[in-house]
């Protein structure tokens, strides 16, 4: 898991055998960030291009001979590629008055609501990453109610259980989350969903 104390030097490794073109580090980077990749598209173009998007930023990573220092320049030149790639699928795809127009939109995006956005597609892929490691109804539970923004009723509706039930699975599901995150990532998923 991402968050064991053993994790650097994990990383370190997987990042030398990255660096060397082996297929399976690179398909562990991919496994890892790319539904988070096009989850951070998706809020820029739309879900009709973010996986080709995300798509093309992954083909481009292992085709180039860039290195990082550490996991966390890897995911940050993701997020770049990928910011920039919707930037110029946004500029191409629009007609000259709404081509100036992205552009001046591109310019004028506050730096805060970039790093807002990664924040929260960071705390998403960090909590369908820990929900794996959830009893399947808790999972779905918190899934249902604090992802797809369900009520604890419409859940209770959704799952055939009652609202105590949801209750419960939420407050156990919580409870195991604490447990098993590092206290900073679960600060970040309480600021965007709890």
């Amino acid at each position: 898991m991402e968050y064991s104390t053993g994790a650097k030097d994990g990383e370190q490794e997987m990042l030398s055998k990255f660096h060397r073109k082996d297929k399976a580090a690179f398909g562990q980077v991919f496994v890892t960030y790319y539904s988070g990749m096009c989850l951070f598209a998706e809020g820029y173009v739309g879900r009709e291009y973010a996986e080709d998007i995300a798509n093309d930023v992954f083909l481009r990573l292992y085709q180039s001979d860039a290195t990082f220092q550490d996991m966390s320049h890897l995911k940050a030149y993701l997020y770049r590629a990928v910011k920039h790639s919707c930037f110029d699928l946004l500029k191409t795809h629009s007609n000259a008055g709404e081509r100036q127009r992205h552009f001046v939109e591109e310019r004028e995006i506050a730096e805060p609501a970039y790093l807002s956005h990664i924040m929260q597609t960071e705390a998403i892929r960090i909590l369908h990453q820990a929900l794996s490691g959830l009893p399947e109804q808790t999972a779905q539970v918190i899934r249902l109610t604090y992802l797809e923004g369900m009520s604890n009723q419409e859940a209770a509706d959704e799952l055939g259980i009652s609202i105590n039930t949801i209750k419960t699975h939420k407050q156990r599901g919580l409870q195991k989350l604490r447990q098993v995150l590092p206290k900073d990532h679960f600060t970040i998923l309480l600021m965007f969903f709890f």
